[in-house]
């Protein structure tokens, strides 16, 4: 008996608790239309607005549980540019431009008190259309037999972006898909996606990738010993006077191997009266060279006048 006469005061209490009147706030959708062709939003833009109404217990139960709001609609295009340096910016007065609209939409026993915010700020940017280079962004390792012939090869290698312009003003590349490959034993050739930036429309969404894998051979070269900045009445015998220069190189490259690719150097501006020995250096190293050594890297010297 107590547990019934219980529910019957809580459903009176309750009763009496939806007939009185409260302030409630309820969230309203936005939908934007009749976007201008040559301009686009940057970032985010407000989805929905906070309403402040008052209302008896009963017309706000009946609201939240059964109506399903009608979203206010307008057109991006009629959207007021604020004055000023800045014209890509551009604003709303919800508390005026929309305020009527929603109180219409409500249902009459729902008064509308506020609109949050009371005002919609926008940033519009140019929209353009570049060609921007596209880079690989893999992780792998090549079986110690092998190296990679010509480098990771992108087919196309670039791709026509469409979007703001103070995005595509600042964007140098256009990356792959990050992707870890493991080791690679042979060749690999599969289409892999474009990385997506937000606000940003891509031509194409994935381009070819091949990587072609070769073995490789050791080449060995003799070098001859220049010396830089040598004054013309100086004359300076390096001993030895040629370096002994190996290299590692695929074997599609090894043809094009000859001594008379690199120079081995010594410079004369390093000499002082404790100087007793010189570094030699390599220069014109190929950017397809896997790696090198040579021997000696330090020389004696014999220096005399014309």
């Amino acid at each position: 008996m107590f547990s019934v006469f219980l529910l019957i005061s809580v459903f009176i209490w309750f009763i009496n608790a939806l007939s009185k009147n409260y302030t409630s706030v309820i969230e309203y959708p936005l939908v934007y239309t009749d976007f201008p062709e040559d301009r686009v939003f940057v970032g985010d833009f407000p989805e929905h607005l906070d309403l402040r109404i008052n209302a008896n217990g009963y017309a706000l139960l009946r609201y939240k549980t059964y109506r399903k709001p009608v979203p206010i609609s307008f057109k991006v295009s009629a959207l007021t540019l604020r004055p000023g340096q800045d014209s890509s910016r551009a604003y709303i007065l919800s508390r005026y431009y929309l305020k009527d609209q929603i109180s219409r939409q409500l249902p009459a026993e729902l008064q509308l008190l506020e609109v949050k915010p009371d005002t919609l700020q926008f940033q519009f940017a140019k929209r353009i259309t570049r060609t921007i280079k596209i880079l690989p962004d893999f992780r792998f390792q090549v079986d110690k037999q092998f190296t990679v012939k010509d480098g990771i090869i992108l087919e196309p290698d670039s791709v026509v972006v469409t979007g703001p312009d103070i995005i595509l003003d600042t964007l140098s590349y256009v990356y792959t898909e990050k992707s870890d490959m493991g080791q690679l034993s042979r060749n690999f050739s599969d289409k892999v996606k474009l990385r997506k930036v937000n606000d940003l429309d891509y031509s194409r969404s994935k381009v070819n990738c091949t990587i072609e894998l070769e073995r490789f051979t050791e080449v060995q070269l003799s070098i001859p010993i220049e010396v830089l900045n040598l004054p013309d009445t100086i004359a300076l015998q390096t001993f030895p006077s040629r370096v002994r220069l190996t290299c590692k190189v695929g074997l599609s490259k090894y043809e094009r191997m000859d001594g008379n690719l690199f120079r081995a150097v010594v410079d004369y501006s390093d000499i002082d009266d404790r100087t007793k020995l010189l570094d030699v250096g390599i220069q014109n190293i190929p950017v397809y060279l896997l790696n090198y050594e040579f021997y000696p890297k330090t020389v004696e010297f014999l220096k005399s006048k014309r």
